[in-house]
């Protein structure tokens, strides 16, 4: 299949409809919602973790796993927003340049790993995770990361830079979801299915295991970029818990396909973004925390996070993404019926009208 009839397929295929309808009621949910922290904090850092989850599910897709992803997203960041400000280039540029930094660097790490399995492969990335910490920390006076600074953002806050950021997301997404889709995306399928087998038909897999590390860590380090212009350029952005976000939001959104991160990142998003600012209506369970009296609500999204996690790796272990086609299989048929029912009487009054 050339690349044209594959491009002509998936996007006609039911999830580019979704994907579609997705991206544009995030571009009009500002015209609902006023709050500027909700669009400037909540909404941005959704789209933004969507593509570091999506980042890294591409290479759950390869059958490969990552502990340290944020070293890379951190590598992306520090490095976009270096290059804009100390060489003076634009922040797009800067952006461009730092996830291709990213990826350069994640190239190197997978040809060092190459031949080790999926798991061996999330101890050797966790550990370099460990490294550029200590880096970062050493250089200080070159990267400033233990006391951070703000960075040259590619658009003005809020607005201008929600939309600059979804556009950048939807790009991003539609081009893991096309590679995914094309003879590259069944072979990380194949190789995640069975190795074994895969090199058997004659599929080359340390090419591949290659290629789908250096693109997920290049799109790691995209969401880096934006990420520190969102926020700030601080060396926490490679603490342990970025790095199993995307774990977690792709095994609840549904590891494997395109939709389970941004489903992931909207949920763990808005457990994060509201249950600390809940401590008024969260105080009579403070006896359950006595370590954090007046911070319930941090401590009650953890447990959250946690209790929600098992639920959903227990009992729906394909993710929410499965429960929403589940629901979709179990309306579509009725949905169908209104739609015909509807459409026969419209051909109807058309007929009499005509009479």
């Amino acid at each position: 299949m050339d690349f044209k009839a594959m491009l002509t397929r998936t996007f006609r295929s039911r999830k580019s409809y979704y994907f579609i309808a997705a991206v544009a009621l995030a571009a009009v949910l500002p015209l609902f919602f006023s709050s500027r922290y909700l669009v400037g904090q909540v909404f941005t850092l959704m789209i933004i973790f969507a593509i570091y989850a999506s980042s890294w599910n591409l290479l759950a897709y390869s059958g490969q796993g990552s502990l340290g992803h944020a070293s890379f997203l951190g590598i992306g960041g520090f490095a976009s927003a270096l290059i804009a400000l100390k060489l003076g280039l634009h922040p797009i540029t800067g952006l461009l340049l730092g996830s291709f930094i990213s990826a350069g660097i994640g190239l190197l790490i997978g040809l060092a790993c190459i031949r080790l399995k999926a798991w061996f492969l999330a101890m050797v990335t966790f550990g370099f995770s460990v490294i550029v910490v200590a880096v970062i920390n050493q250089f200080d006076a070159f990267f400033g990361g233990v006391i951070g600074f703000r960075t040259l953002p590619i658009a003005p806050q809020t607005l201008p830079f929600y939309y600059a950021t979804l556009v950048i997301a939807a790009v991003s997404i539609a081009v893991i979801f096309l590679v995914m889709q094309s003879k590259l995306g069944l072979a990380f399928k194949a190789i995640r299915e069975n190795e074994l087998e895969a090199k058997m038909i004659g599929i080359n897999t340390g090419k591949y295991r290659l290629l789908a590390f250096v693109i997920s860590t290049f799109f790691a380090g995209l969401a880096g970029g934006l990420y520190v212009e969102f926020r700030n350029v601080h060396v926490s952005i490679f603490e342990p818990y970025n790095s199993f976000l995307p774990l977690i939001m792709s095994v609840i959104g549904g590891l494997s396909t395109i939709e389970g991160p941004i489903i992931g990142s909207v949920i763990i998003v808005a457990i994060d973004s509201y249950l600390p600012t809940a401590n008024t209506y969260l105080q009579p369970l403070s006896p359950l925390f006595p370590g954090a009296a007046n911070s319930v609500g941090s401590a009650l999204g953890l447990v959250g996070l946690g209790l929600f996690l098992i639920v959903v790796v227990i009992f729906f272990p394909k993710g929410i993404a499965s429960l929403l086609h589940k629901a979709n299989g179990i309306l579509r048929p009725h949905l169908r019926k209104v739609y015909n029912y509807f459409s026969e009487d419209t051909s109807k009054v058309k007929k009499n009208e005509g009479k």
